[in-house]
Order: C-alpha cells, then sequence, then structure tokens
C-alpha cells in the first residue's frame, strides 16, 4: 500500500513538472533558443543603416529577418561595428556570423570560413570623371591615382594585386568616406575610383559626383556570409539552407527589388 501511495506522490510531482514547463512556453511563446551573433554595420545604406528612429534596417537586416522568421530555434542579435572590425571580431569569436556584402576573396577565405550560397551579385566598375575618356581599365592608369575609403574592402583587394602584379604604375590614396573621395575625382587629387556599380550610380545621385562607369568591369563576384573558421560549420550549413530557401522561392528578389531597386541576386 505504501509502494502505491508513492508511485502515485511521483507521477503527481511528474505531472505538476511537466505543467510547469507547458505554462512556461506558453508564456515565453517558444522554448529557449540558440543567441547568433551578427556583425552589422551601419552606414552603408540601403544595405545598412539607421532609419529616422535610430533603428538598424537596409536589404540586410530584411533578409535575416525572413531567416530570423523561419528558424524560431534562433534569436538574432546584432553588434554594430565599423566595417573594418566586423571580420576582426569574427575571428576573435564575438560574432558568430559577419554580414556586410562581402566579396570572396584569396586572403579573406584563409582567415573566414565563406558560406557557399552567394546571394547578391558585386560588379565592380572604375569611376572616372564624366568627360575624362582617356580611362577605359586599369592599364590606362598609369602615372594617376586611385582613390579608396579602406583596406579591409574587395575593392582596395582587386585595385591593390593588380597594381602590385603590374609594378605598381598607378598611386593608391585613402579618404574616409565616399563623399570625400568622390570631392577628390572631382578636383583632380584623384583620377578613378573602384566601386560596386550601384554604389557608383549612388554617388551621382547623393553627392552630384559626375562620374563616369567605366565599360567593362574589373571584377565580378558575389556577396556571402562569413563565419568563424574553427566553429562556424553547422551555422554555414543552416545560413545556407536558409539563403537557398528564400532565393528558390523568390523573397530575395522581392527584397532585392524593395530595397536595391532591381534583382541583383546571385544566380
Amino acid at each position: 500500500m505504501k509502494a502505491t501511495k508513492r508511485i502515485i506522490a511521483a507521477a503527481l510531482v511528474f505531472a505538476a513538472a511537466l505543467s510547469v514547463n507547458a505554462a512556461g512556453k506558453a508564456k515565453t511563446g517558444k522554448a529557449k533558443t540558440q543567441e547568433i551573433i551578427i556583425g552589422a554595420g551601419s552606414a552603408y545604406k540601403p544595405y545598412w543603416y539607421l532609419d529616422e528612429n535610430n533603428k538598424l534596417t537596409g536589404f540586410e537586416k530584411a533578409l535575416l529577418d525572413e531567416i530570423d522568421a523561419r528558424h524560431p530555434e534562433f534569436t538574432l542579435k546584432y553588434q554594430v561595428q565599423d566595417f573594418a572590425n566586423i571580420l576582426l571580431s569574427l575571428e576573435s569569436g564575438k560574432i558568430d556570423i559577419a554580414v556586410h556584402q562581402y566579396e570572396y576573396n584569396i586572403e579573406r577565405a584563409q582567415k573566414y570560413l565563406y558560406g557557399t550560397v552567394g546571394y547578391t551579385t558585386f560588379p565592380q566598375h572604375l569611376g572616372v570623371r564624366e568627360n575624362d575618356f582617356s580611362i577605359n581599365s586599369f592599364e590606362d592608369l598609369k602615372g594617376k591615382t586611385v582613390v579608396l575609403t579602406s583596406t579591409t574592402a574587395n575593392a582596395y583587394y582587386v585595385t591593390n594585386k593588380w597594381n602590385e602584379d603590374h609594378g605598381r604604375p598607378f598611386k593608391i590614396i585613402f579618404e574616409s568616406t565616399f563623399a570625400l573621395a568622390c570631392e577628390d575625382i572631382a578636383s583632380g587629387k584623384a583620377d578613378a575610383i573602384v566601386s560596386m556599380i550601384r554604389n557608383l550610380e549612388s554617388f551621382n545621385k547623393e553627392y552630384n559626383a559626375h562620374l563616369r562607369i567605366v565599360q567593362p568591369l574589373v571584377n565580378a563576384s558575389d556577396t556571402y556570409y562569413l563565419f568563424n573558421k574553427k566553429a562556424g560549420a553547422g551555422l554555414q550549413k543552416t545560413f545556407d539552407a536558409a539563403l537557398k530557401e528564400l532565393k528558390d522561392d523568390g523573397t530575395m528578389k522581392k527584397l532585392s527589388l524593395e530595397w536595391l531597386g532591381g534583382d541583383f541576386t546571385a544566380k
């Protein structure tokens, strides 16, 4: 009889525990999730920027919001940093994923784990003064000056590598902003800038830069999420699958049209 009472009491305790657990889930709406730290920017409109309420927004955020909504097992958190510091944080393990229109290059691939699913195209061109038709390629920059804004952007990698491979025929200088770089070209301090074609088009609109976009392009790439090389393989597979799903069902194209003004989905 006593054994029977003990069994009944244990069953009641177990049932109560299940009830509390269920109530906790009902209250929170979901079970405990894995926190994923995204390394983000805030000054690269329309990809990452702060809206009028100082809230992080842009194409990259909208795409990650879609992934977040489809993966309730994750909670995405954002750590806003300067572009140059995001990859350093990824390497040190302070963030889990770097998301900032990262193109492929060999130097990055040695340090970081690239996703395998590209999500936007990133064609880079020379931008020169609109009345300067003497520059149509890197070869035409001998004795001239290229202005860039960062040594960590792929534009620098592409430009510097070509320059090194050909005996450094042109000079490379730096400005802190694209607006100042465009001023350098207008004043004659610099002769060209290297950037994605969509950026060059936006410089003409935002800064009245009067740049001529040189054809053909100097580098073609897609953009990828980057992960920690030692610990990011699991996340890479999950986010690759998520990006492929968004691409296949047309969501990525929809967001590209909405935020970027055209379908720039990587094929």
